[in-house]
């Protein structure tokens, strides 16, 4: 195995797990676990509810897009047909890089608007609230984990130069 490979794979793995904590955190909500939430906030969010729906959803999305930076790991070109197999590189690590960019958004906005997302704002820290801000953090390193094994799978297949030979 190639170091390359190494940092691909350590850092696919790193970005599902670093998405991980927040969804499994808004799982446990909208199983009926209140985590310490205040009872207002959850009022205002509907849990239970239809915001137990949305948290399902979100969560849903959310590792459905984590579990894309498998496609790192996993070789997909058999799946693909013949002529396109030569672009399938270029085309999984653009996705990372877009996926890159997006992310870095979503994490930046939340970050800013913390007392929106933190639902234990304006109620004093308790075990409870470190507990989400942790699995809250976690996900700031998804990002960065999915940059690096973008960046990563592009130069080790080469992928930017094998589409520019191609035009």
């Amino acid at each position: 195995m190639y170091p390359a490979d190494r940092w691909i794979k350590g850092c696919a793995y790193g970005a599902f797990l670093a998405a991980l904590p927040t969804a499994l955190w808004r799982i446990a909500l909208a199983a009926g676990f209140t985590l310490g939430t205040p009872t207002e906030w959850r009022a205002v969010q509907d849990i239970p509810g239809s915001g137990t729906w949305y948290l399902l959803g979100l969560s849903a999305v959310q590792l459905a897009a984590a579990a894309c930076s498998f496609a790192f790991v996993v070789d997909v070109r058999p799946l693909v047909p013949g002529r396109l197999r030569r672009w399938t590189p270029a085309f999984i690590g653009g996705a990372g890089l877009i996926g890159t960019a997006l992310l870095v958004l979503i994490v930046t906005m939340s970050v800013l608007s913390w007392e929106k997302v933190d639902p234990f704002a304006g109620h004093g820290g308790n075990g409870w609230a470190w507990l989400c801000l942790v699995c809250y953090l976690c996900a700031v390193l998804w990002p960065v984990f999915l940059a690096v094994a973008s960046t990563r799978f592009l130069v080790r297949h080469g992928a930017g130069r094998r589409a520019a030979r191609s035009v």
